[in-house]
């Protein structure tokens, strides 16, 4: 079984459709997505669609939680508050209300919301630990600081003892393609590895969507065509 890691699709519909299409996702394979699924782009509702009817189907999707989520979710439950606007004015959810063809949060279908709350912060596959954002290794246990998952950004100071031969699989922080690559090819030198290709952004070095594959370490790359 393959089991393939895809992070930051950020409203990126059909990119993130063509994306599984070129990998060739079955039943037989296990999908792992870290977070950010809505804001920014084009099809917030249509990301979280093909990811409910996948798993209605049958397919192996584990879902985590980006900070992407959680300032939705702090919008719905709190329509009048600063990050309530600040999530529509600044960060992408303007576009993700367009989507769901709604004007306030609190319009969304709650089933998106049931879905969205059920999501967790981390996974543990085999070698490979997955979360959003990456881990803070300045606590003793980085496993239990929830929020860094979500927001932590920057070369942090590795403890290789607690990793004890572990890789840490994030996204949050957009990175140019060829340094992805370069990261995923160096994963034992430097076990923490961000496959966030900035699928919505312009750049010419990003505009991708990634996926990894855990045990060949293959990395498949697709175009944003949204």
């Amino acid at each position: 079984m393959r089991s393939w890691v895809i992070t930051d699709i950020h409203g990126c519909a059909k990119t993130f459709e063509a994306l599984l299409h070129r990998i060739g996702f079955t039943r037989s394979d296990a999908l792992y997505l870290l977070g950010d699924y809505v804001d920014r782009g084009p099809d917030s509702k249509g990301v979280l669609d093909l990811i409910m009817q996948l798993a209605q189907s049958k397919h192996e999707i584990h879902c985590l939680l980006g900070n992407h989520e959680i300032m939705m979710l702090q919008a719905v439950y709190n329509p009048g508050s600063k990050e309530a606007r600040h999530w529509k004015k600044y960060v992408g959810g303007a576009e993700t209300l367009q989507s769901f063809s709604v004007v306030k949060p609190h319009e969304i279908d709650p089933a998106y919301i049931h879905f969205i709350e059920n999501m967790r912060y981390y996974f543990e596959v085999g070698p490979y630990i997955l979360t959003h954002a990456g881990l803070n290794f300045a606590v003793p246990d980085p496993l239990l600081d929830l929020d860094a998952m979500l927001w932590i950004r920057g070369a942090q100071n590795i403890n290789h003892a607690w990793l004890n031969g572990r890789k840490v699989v994030h996204g949050h922080t957009p990175r140019p393609v060829k340094l992805v690559q370069q990261n995923v090819d160096q994963m034992d030198q430097n076990p923490i590895v961000d496959i966030d290709c900035g699928c919505v952004y312009s750049r010419d070095d990003m505009n991708h969507l990634c996926a990894l594959e855990l045990k060949s370490r293959q990395v498949i790359f697709q175009k944003n065509v949204d």
